[in-house]
Formats: structure tokens, sequence, C-alpha cells
């Protein structure tokens, strides 16, 4: 099977586990779509299908089991040993406002924009 279908069909079938970063409600039931992917990494364009934000999320599957079966899949995604993410705290209406005010002022390219270093931070 297309290694493509086969990790969209698993991510889709999975979502109910996972919740909406924005709502909170199950992404059961979410769109996704693939942006790219080049070997065992996955950009994926996931839509909530309760409140329609849409995110990207990047995939990297360990080991080829892009290949295999949905337990090897669900194997290389589940026996990965990765560092605890710290909690983050949600965004507040101030820093909204901050962003919308800088890039409201802002003159360039959303490259130039991403590659600025943070001069706030000691």
């Amino acid at each position: 099977m297309d290694p493509v279908v086969n990790i969209v069909d698993f991510i889709r079938d999975r979502a109910r586990f996972y919740n909406c970063p924005v709502c909170g409600k199950s992404l059961k039931g979410c769109d996704v779509q693939v942006l790219s992917h080049e070997d065992e990494r996955f950009h994926l364009q996931v839509t909530c299908a309760q409140c329609q934000v849409t995110f990207i999320v990047v995939l990297a599957i360990a080991g080829g089991a892009i290949e295999g079966s949905e337990g090897e899949i669900e194997a290389a995604l589940t026996d990965r040993e990765d560092e605890p993410v710290a909690a983050a705290e949600p965004i507040s209406v101030d820093e909204i406002l901050d962003l919308h005010q800088y890039l409201k002022n802002f003159q360039g390219t959303l490259t130039e924009l991403i590659h600025q270093h943070d001069h706030t931070r000691g």
C-alpha cells in the first residue's frame, strides 16, 4: 500500500485519542492532508471537525515502518522514548494583540520574519 495513504488512514483512525489544541474536543473525524513527505518525515495539515481550526503536524517515523503494516506504524509511534514535553501556558489575549501589532508594522518577507532573532530575551 502507498505509504502516504497508509499514514493518512492511520492518523485519521488514531485522531480520536487526541484533542484539538484550540477547542479541546476530540479530533475524531478531523480532516488530514499530506502537505509533503520525504523518506519517513511527513508534514500534515489537520483540520478539527468541531471548530475548523487548521494546524500543521510534523510526524517522523523511525525504522522504515511506513513500508509495513499498521501495527509497525503504531509501534514506531508509541515505542519512541521522547523527552516529556513541558506543559505550555495558553496564549493570552495580550500576546495575540502584541503579535498583531508587531506584524502590522513588519516590513519584509515571511523568511525574514521567521529568521529574525528575538533580542528581547537575555
